[in-house]
């Protein structure tokens, strides 16, 4: 489901003429990470938020 709704979403945004997006998930949560990268996410690195450590991926459209 999650594959579904991410590859759903860059086409909403593709829809919308957006150049880049950014998504992020939990540092910890390997199966985000791993659907992420499955649709081409490319790993920026790990920050801090308020929420605990983030990765963040970039998607060129």
């Amino acid at each position: 489901m999650a594959t579904w709704a991410l590859g759903r979403m860059l086409d909403e945004a593709r829809g919308l003429g957006l150049d880049r997006v950014l998504i992020m998930c939990a540092a910890d949560n390997i199966a985000s990470a791993k659907t992420i990268e499955h649709h081409g996410g490319v790993l920026e690195g790990i920050r801090d938020t308020r929420f605990g450590p983030a990765r963040r991926y970039w998607f060129t459209l």
